[in-house]
C-alpha cells in the first residue's frame, strides 16, 4: 500500500491508483476502490465507471429494455461474460456490477 492507493504489477505498464479512479456517481466504498484499482491493474484498463448497476436484474433492465441492445436475458449475459473476460465489467461482492470505459 503506498498511502494512496494499492499497487500491483501488470507487466510493467502503467499502475493505477484510487486518486485515478473516474467514479460518475461518487458511491464507492474504500473496499469496492481497492478491488477496482486491483481488477484494472490486472486488465490494464484505466479506472473510468461508465455504468454502474445495482444487480443483474439492473443490467438486464439497461441492456435488454431501456436500450435494446439484445432481445434476450441470454444475449445479455452472454455479453456480459465477454466483458467480463476482457475486463469491461466488475462485479462486486455485493452484487453490484460496474462497466468501465474501455
Amino acid at each position: 500500500m503506498d498511502g494512496i492507493g494499492i499497487t500491483i504489477k501488470n507487466g510493467g505498464n502503467e499502475m493505477y491508483k484510487i486518486k485515478d479512479i473516474d467514479d460518475y456517481k461518487s458511491k464507492l466504498t474504500s473496499e469496492q476502490a481497492e478491488s477496482l484499482i486491483q481488477h484494472c491493474n490486472e486488465f490494464n484498463i484505466y479506472p473510468e465507471i461508465c455504468a454502474w448497476y445495482d444487480d443483474m436484474e439492473d443490467f438486464y433492465q439497461d441492456w435488454i429494455y431501456d436500450n435494446n441492445i439484445f432481445e434476450t436475458e441470454e444475449e445479455a449475459y452472454d455479453r456480459y461474460e465477454y466483458g467480463t473476460e476482457k475486463g469491461e465489467f466488475l462485479k462486486f461482492r455485493d452484487g453490484q456490477i460496474i462497466r468501465l470505459s474501455v
